[in-house]
């Protein structure tokens, strides 16, 4: 699917759940209609592309092919309108580490999908062969490879996750009075079942002479030495307490050429909240920005 599509798909699925089944919006379908000829047009061109569909789930594309990172499907409660069926028609899935938000929903994925291969580190490797995937779709990736996949030279670096938060009192009782606490049993069993084990990783994507690099987490090893200046650097937006300072390290540290945020949603709630970007994006400018659902970025 081109990139352009999925952006449609989504504003028509919204657009039906808060209209009750009548789209009102004809000018955002005029709009997007635009949207499509462009990147059939970037794509021709061979511009390699990012798309975000919600939490920590991206979607990486050039000519050649596309890939897919940390498919997950949001909660009940949440404002997203992906579903299991968006990831319909990936081939090969790269995991950046094994939290339940990360590595939850690449079963069904898979089961959809039987020629679907997935690439992981140990610990999210285990842990999905135990709820279901087949060795035969599973690939062991190790800090130090270049994988060469649909186009792409993917480098793999070891990174590190942030630091959460410790879950205080006010959070509790907030997550008990929430109307969507249905999900915290759900939440809690795959918390204990998808563990990380400091095996976060760090993607750096290489296709038609552009580079974007894909952080699996709000944070960096300092005896690693990561490329820097990438043309588009997808920075995910959550895990500490306070997001702002370990952002501005992280791209001082890098030097990308263009910052998009992702996994900044309130996709599992009541656990998961949204963080204020305006002090990082009122820093940076036109430099950063917040990514769309389902609206491609390009590496330009």
């Amino acid at each position: 699917m081109l990139p352009g599509c999925s952006r449609v798909i989504w504003y028509l699925r919204c657009s039906l759940r808060m209209q009750g089944g009548y789209v009102s919006h004809a000018s955002w379908i005029y709009k997007i209609s635009i949207e499509i000829k462009e990147a059939e047009r970037r794509l021709k061109s061979g511009t390699m592309y990012v798309t975000w569909h919600g939490t920590a789930t991206i979607e990486a594309g050039c000519a050649a092919g596309r890939l897919l990172f940390d498919p997950f499907v949001p909660l009940a409660g949440t404002k997203s309108c992906v579903t299991i069926g968006d990831f319909d028609g990936f081939t090969h899935i790269l995991v950046t580490h094994g939290h339940f938000d990360h590595i939850s929903c690449i079963p069904a994925v898979v089961r959809r999908n039987p020629s679907a291969r997935v690439y992981c580190t140990q610990t999210p490797l285990k842990t999905l062969h135990k709820k279901g995937v087949p060795w035969k779709s599973l690939i062991l990736i190790c800090p130090g490879q270049i994988l060469h996949i649909n186009g792409f030279a993917v480098h793999v670096f070891a990174g590190r996750h942030a630091r959460l938060p410790w879950f205080s009192p006010v959070r509790a009782i907030h997550a008990l009075k929430s109307p969507f606490r249905y999900n915290l049993p759900y939440i809690f069993k795959e918390h204990l079942i998808c563990r990380e084990h400091d095996e976060t990783v760090f993607y750096h994507l290489e296709a038609e002479n552009k580079s974007i690099s894909v952080m699996g987490s709000l944070n960096l090893r300092d005896d690693v030495e990561y490329p820097s200046e990438a043309d588009l650097l997808v920075l995910p937006y959550n895990g500490w307490a306070e997001n702002f300072l370990p952002a501005v390290k992280s791209i001082t540290r890098l030097k990308p050429k263009r910052v998009v945020l992702d996994h900044y949603d309130d996709t599992f709630p009541p656990i998961s909240m949204t963080p204020d970007l305006l002090p990082l994006l009122n820093r940076y400018g036109s430099m950063v920005s917040a990514m769309e659902q389902g609206r491609p970025e390009y590496a330009l």
